[in-house]
């Protein structure tokens, strides 16, 4: 019985190795559209008597997708906290992002240390294909 496989039975063989096949490109394909490289620059701006910042860095993300970055900023002398957001359109090399970060609430930042927190979220046709998140502790410098 098992040295003559019918026909069926191989037909059945070929069908599956076929599907698992397809369904291995389509992983491996999605698993190329991402945020490949990320961070955030050790130094950040104080700007507007510590009500804005300004936070930057470098990113690589898989050409053609969009990525949409959100960054938070937390001080713990302070008890400041600010928000901001971007967007950019990948392009597969090195960027460089900038976010222009408002305080939530009304503490102030001050020269000296605090904590950066990104989250990126890459998309293609308006469906997502990645999301990352990094956290750097950062020196906040004046203008």
């Amino acid at each position: 019985m098992w040295a003559h496989p019918t026909c069926p039975a191989l037909q059945c063989f070929v069908s599956a190795v076929m599907a698992l096949t397809l369904v291995g490109v389509g992983i491996t394909s999605m698993s190329f559209a991402a945020i490949t490289s990320t961070t955030i620059n050790p130094l950040a701006i104080v700007t507007d008597n510590g009500r804005r910042l300004i936070v930057s860095g470098p990113m690589v993300c898989t050409e053609s997708e969009t990525v949409e970055l959100r960054v938070q900023v937390t001080q713990r002398a302070t008890g400041a906290v600010a928000e901001g957001h971007t967007s950019l359109a990948c392009t597969g090399v090195p960027q460089h992002w900038d976010v222009d970060a408002l305080i939530q609430g009304h503490e102030t930042f001050r020269v000296g240390s605090a904590t950066a927190v990104a989250f990126g979220r890459t998309t293609t046709r308006g469906a997502p294909t990645d999301a990352h998140q990094w956290v750097v502790d950062i020196t906040l410098g004046g203008e």
